[in-house]
Formats: structure tokens, C-alpha cells, sequence
């Protein structure tokens, strides 16, 4: 495998989330310096350095070379223990907790949508809502 495909790939799974290096540094708990360094010199990174990449795009190692899609999906550490907290609560927390990530994710979604969505016009031609 060449070297220039963990770089590439990357890329690729930021471009698919819509998120920026600078977003990637946070959900990883890089330096962004670190990360951009290693992208404007196009460096392989360290295997510690991929695995937390990999974490904070939520996927694991051997899903990101995965180039076939056949790596069964395994739950990453912050995973495995946001499932066992989630199996501590009681039914109805846990009803309160789906709901609540239900709207994140529209929230979510929204977000990125926003920039894609044109204003409507009214038959004055203004914008509505402003």
C-alpha cells in the first residue's frame, strides 16, 4: 500500500463528514498544528497518531484500510462506553436519551444543510422569514 493513501484517505472520510482538519483535531484530541504539519508535508503519520484520527472519525484501524468495505464494524473504545453507560440506565432514561440524540442529529443535519438551502421568495420577490 502506498504511502500517499493514508493521506488521501483521510481526506476522503473529512470530505464525506464535512468536517474540516480543524474538526478532526478536536474529536481526535490532536493538535491541529500536529495534523496540518503532517498534511502540508505530506507525512505518513504514526501509528498513534492514525488510531486517534481513527477514533475521532469513529471508526477503527482496520475499517480505514479497509479499501473493500468486508471489515465487520467494531465499536470503538468511546463507543463500547457510551453503550455501557447507556445499559446502566433505567427504560425511561433511555427512551429520554433516543429522543434527545434524534434531535441532535436534526439539529445536525440541518447545520449542514444550511448552507445548500437558497432563500424561498414570496411573491414580492423578498426573502421570506426576514
Amino acid at each position: 500500500m502506498k504511502e500517499e493513501y493514508v493521506l488521501s484517505k483521510v481526506t476522503q472520510l473529512l470530505e464525506e463528514r464535512g468536517w474540516t482538519l480543524y474538526r478532526l483535531a478536536k474529536e481526535a484530541d490532536i493538535s491541529y498544528s500536529t495534523l496540518s504539519n503532517t498534511f502540508h508535508r505530506n507525512n505518513v503519520p504514526s501509528v498513534s497518531t492514525l488510531m486517534r484520527v481513527c477514533d475521532g472519525l469513529g471508526i477503527t484501524l482496520s475499517e480505514f484500510f479497509d479499501e473493500e468495505g468486508t471489515a465487520v464494524k467494531k465499536l470503538t473504545v468511546a463507543d463500547q462506553q457510551l453503550l455501557a453507560d447507556f445499559h446502566r440506565l433505567p427504560r425511561e432514561e433511555k427512551r429520554l436519551v433516543n429522543a434527545y440524540m434524534q434531535g441532535l442529529l436534526k439539529i445536525s443535519s440541518a447545520h449542514a444543510d444550511e448552507d445548500d438551502i437558497q432563500p424561498s421568495s414570496d411573491d414580492e420577490g423578498e426573502p421570506v422569514g426576514l
